[in-house]
């Protein structure tokens, strides 16, 4: 382990991602009492975006099934529900950075396989908008993305995306809603397209992920810019799939 890094864990010791007790350095970065509240999502599972499937004999979610997907195909990892969604909460509102690298652990070991299988060549985090990123300090997509990169070997495209439009939160919109707010939200930025080689593959990284429509809009931005095949992950998946 690095100086600082020793440093840096003396005065601030590292803390569980879902209760924020002080855990051991060189462990997990969850505790072992929290780990069995964690609830991961379980087959069967909609073919398209991850989610669950209330029936056994269904191939796609209600959702898949009612609305666009342009991209190939999703790999959340747990349910939106506590004490994840509170872990996620403190991590997007309330400065816990710190706690990407669980989140990009956990995508790592239950997907890592596959990502390299599928040829992955580049990560793009869904961005926010700069007002969001001056209040915030951070993208909270783009820190589990760096963390997810640097364990893959895959580079990070963190700028290659950007959110023209600043919207209200949408937790409480159906898909449709959310589509309309968003349209025209994303787009290249053409900065950075000019000196980036534009992935064949590309893996977009969100926190959260609930209708959809997020995602289906960078997808299609994603495709216009010349990327073939878009894929996604996040660390959760709600019910509004």
């Amino acid at each position: 382990m690095k100086a600082s890094k020793v440093m840096i864990n003396f005065l601030f010791p590292p803390r569980c991602a879902i209760c924020d007790k002080v855990i051991d350095v060189k462990g997990p970065h969850i505790c072992d009492k929290c780990r069995p509240f964690l609830s991961k999502l379980e087959e069967p599972r909609c073919y398209k975006c991850g989610n669950e499937l209330s029936q056994e004999e269904d191939e796609y979610c209600r959702g898949c099934l009612e609305n666009e997907r342009s991209y190939i195909k999703g790999f959340p990892v747990y349910k939106y529900k506590p004490p994840l969604q509170d872990s996620l909460m403190a991590f997007k509102y309330l400065g816990k950075q710190e706690n990407a690298e669980f989140y990009a652990e956990e995508i790592y070991a239950e997907y890592g396989k596959t990502f390299r299988e599928l040829g992955i060549q580049a990560l793009i985090p869904v961005p926010i908008h700069r007002r969001k990123y001056i209040t915030r300090g951070y993208n909270q997509a783009g820190l589990i993305a760096a963390e997810l990169g640097e364990k893959l070997g895959i580079p990070v495209l963190e700028e290659l995306l950007t959110r023209d439009t600043y919207t209200e939160p949408q937790k409480n919109l159906n898909y449709e809603k959310r589509e309309h707010n968003l349209k025209g939200a994303f787009s290249a930025n053409v900065r950075v397209l000019e000196k980036t080689e534009v992935p064949e593959i590309a893996l977009l990284v969100d926190d959260i992920y609930t209708t959809g429509a997020t995602i289906q809009i960078c997808t299609k931005v994603c495709m216009e810019i010349g990327i073939q095949k878009v894929y996604y992950t996040s660390v959760a998946c709600g019910s509004g799939a």
